[in-house]
């Protein structure tokens, strides 16, 4: 009988050992879960710095190339506040920059982007176009307008509803930020000061656009940001480091 017993133990494992058994494989399977999370957002952060690289030479122009500014800057009538992504993937809303002059090497020979990835909608007719307010990325995702891409539900400073749009990995629209005059002190060359802190921004893997409009400073000394949340940031014409407009003048 004793023999039996032991040959049965042999055999099988205790309704105990089963119980930790199960929660190890929890616990390691949790952490991996975890670590690939981590992973893939870290693997999104450097694609979505990448992208946004790419956007900001479009604008701004390469060694290998003159971008949309240079292209724009002399065009009667051009506004630099009104930037938005959309205008280096389809013609300028400015009737006279309608066509490139090679004599006078102004106006619109874009697009300055190629292969460029959509904007994810649940509404599949506006894919890779800027959302209107009420739009969802996924079923589950908060609006556009909840996700602060909209000031209200009829306004965007980043877009209007069906332009064509880029978006980063996470199929959020890549958004342009000019500070509104509002967000300095001086009264004197405010435009070059707006022009100066202008930036291009993802609203990184929560989705949520965070940064404020009106935010100046980058990163501070200590690697740390204000007010930014997740998003990724890179300035059109200075580096990502904190200064105020007294600081650093353009």
């Amino acid at each position: 009988m004793l023999q039996t017993f032991e040959s049965s133990r042999r055999r099988g494992f205790t309704l105990l050992e089963m119980v930790v058994v199960v929660a190890i494989m929890v616990l390691l399977a949790s952490l991996l879960i975890g670590k690939l999370d981590k992973d893939r957002d870290n693997a999104g952060t450097t694609v979505a710095r990448a992208t946004l690289t790419t956007v900001r030479e479009a604008f701004t122009g390469s060694a290998s190339s003159p971008g949309y500014l240079s292209d724009l800057k002399t065009v009667p009538g051009f506004d630099f506040t009104a930037l938005q992504t959309s205008d280096l993937l389809e013609r300028s809303h400015y009737p006279t920059a309608a066509n490139y002059d090679p004599v006078a090497q102004r106006g619109w020979r874009g697009p300055y982007l190629d292969n460029v990835q959509p904007v994810r909608n649940t509404n599949v007719a506006r894919n890779g176009l800027f959302p209107a307010a009420d739009e969802k990325r996924t079923e589950s995702d908060q609006t556009f307008l909840e996700r602060h891409f909209y000031d209200t539900a009829t306004h965007s400073f980043y877009g209007t509803a069906g332009d064509r749009a880029a978006a980063d990995p996470w199929g959020n629209p890549i958004v342009v930020q000019i500070p509104p005059g509002s967000a300095f002190t001086s009264t004197t060359n405010v435009d070059a000061l707006r022009f100066h802190y202008a930036r291009v921004v993802s609203a990184g893997p929560d989705g949520v656009l965070d940064t404020p409009l009106d935010r100046l400073g980058g990163m501070n000394a200590d690697g740390t940001t204000d007010a930014r949340g997740d998003d990724i940031v890179i300035f059109l014409n200075r580096a990502d480091v904190y200064a105020t407009e007294d600081q650093e003048q353009p």
